[in-house]
């Protein structure tokens, strides 16, 4: 399971969410400027002034035995592989203090790879990525109308998807209230269904809306982040049944800020309606490591998600992941509804510079009653659960690598390598090869 602890640089402009980009410090610099510094303050009339700034990412990937070597009829072959090219061109405009626009253009394409495009992930030759405008409403309070990306906490719920080619956007109404210590965010969404061509994004009938609180040092050693959140969705599927649903979410967040012992605490619960079931379903998700010598961590992950306990008793108990990241990275398409994940690892962390961590992940179904899914919550196994029962509950254990290095703020590479060896109910619910996936990611951003 990727789980990294938050480590925050006050020194990185460049950030995650391109529009919290902070060049505020060139308004009263007066020294020669480097050429990307250049591109972030360029005055225009009285107040106003431009920001431009983007990414160019190029992605190679190679599968063996992708999705256990259980594909569609449509694909050509098990063993894709691929590159990503991804441009990401963005400008933020500030016409006043109190009043600013911002617009990003996304450019992605899949080359090589002979299967079928997955829409969302793969492919979006151009569009409108971003688009909105921020108004100043009152001191530390921002009111934001348009389309936007959206996260939160460690992206267990609402991530920007950085992994895939294709990141996730919003439309709607965002209030954000920023104080000294407290960040509370207030927001009514759709979701942006991504296609293929330039310029045909659709907004999606889901409905998701929420509140986040985010509390920085509620003790010397402890953060702390409250959530509630709310979908509303015809889309998703469980145990092969899609219908109406309507999901609320509410969870706590603990977590210490980067020290010796570093813990990660997230607990949930959800409920609602799907079709004529109530909807009581929970999560637990750990992460703790500590510093046995300089830069180097030894820790231990996991979650336990319970899945659906019975067909007859009127409940669904499987529990929806809304629009998070992929929690086991990119090797499987694996969600962490019903799953019981123990995952112990090694670290080397060098500030930013250098992230290397060595994972094996042990996972098994928590009740036999339920399938196993992907992260945007279709059904991964059973096919035909008429057809493809079993009641073992083994599922897997995947063992990765991960390499980052940030030599600058402007350029990222990623090497990636995975392993994952198929258990009892992938081999008895259909094919149930191994995995084996490779990955490097470049990066340049502006």
């Amino acid at each position: 399971m990727v789980c990294l602890l938050s480590f925050h640089v006050s020194a990185q402009h460049i950030a995650r969410l391109r529009f919290d980009d902070d060049f505020s410090y060139l308004k009263s610099d007066s020294s020669t400027k480097s050429w990307d510094e250049k591109l972030k303050y360029l005055p225009i009339v009285g107040q106003a002034t431009l920001s431009i700034g983007g990414e160019i990412r190029e992605h190679y990937q190679n599968y063996t035995n992708v999705n256990f070597g259980q594909i569609p009829t449509s694909y050509v072959t098990g063993n894709p592989h691929q590159w990503l090219h991804r441009l990401l061109l963005h400008g933020d405009l500030q016409l006043h203090s109190n009043f600013r626009v911002f617009a990003q253009i996304n450019n992605t394409v899949r080359f090589w790879n002979p299967n079928p495009i997955t829409n969302q992930v793969d492919q979006n030759t151009l569009s409108f990525h971003q688009w909105f405008a921020d108004l100043k409403l009152a001191d530390k309070l921002v009111l934001r109308l348009g389309r936007q990306e959206l996260l939160f906490g460690q992206e267990r719920f609402i991530a920007s998807r950085e992994g895939p080619n294709n990141r996730q956007s919003f439309v709607g109404a965002h209030v954000i209230h920023q104080a000294k210590r407290i960040r509370t965010d207030l927001f009514y969404t759709h979701p942006i269904r991504l296609n293929q061509g330039a310029f045909d994004d659709e907004k999606s009938t889901e409905k998701l809306a929420g509140l986040h609180v985010k509390y920085d040092r509620v003790l010397k050693f402890l953060n702390a982040d409250a959530f509630y959140y709310y979908l509303e969705s015809n889309a998703r599927e469980y145990y092969s049944s899609i219908g109406a649903e309507k999901r609320h979410t509410v969870g706590v967040h603990f977590y210490s800020n980067p020290q010796r012992f570093n813990y990660d605490f997230e607990f949930s619960r959800q409920m609602g309606t799907f079709k004529s079931l109530d909807i009581r379903a929970m999560m637990a998700v750990w992460d703790v490591n500590l510093a046995f010598m300089p830069h180097r961590f030894i820790g231990f992950s996991g979650n336990f998600v319970p899945g659906d306990q019975s067909t007859q008793d009127g409940q669904l108990n499987t529990f929806n992941t809304l629009f998070a990241r992929p929690p086991f990275g990119q090797t499987v398409a694996l969600n962490i509804s019903n799953t019981l994940n123990l995952s112990p690892y090694i670290r080397y962390q060098n500030g930013t510079k250098w992230i290397a961590t060595a994972r094996a992940s042990f996972v098994q179904r928590t009740s036999a009653y339920d399938g196993v899914y992907t992260p945007n919550m279709s059904q991964l196994r059973p096919y035909d659960p008429e057809k493809m029962t079993s009641d073992a509950l083994k599922l897997c254990d995947i063992y990765a690598v991960d390499i980052n290095y940030v030599p600058t703020k402007h350029y990222f590479f990623q090497a990636e390598l995975g392993y994952c060896k198929a258990g009892t109910y992938l081999k008895e619910t259909g094919a149930g090869e191994n995995v084996i996936y490779f990955a490097i990611r470049n990066a340049i951003k502006f």
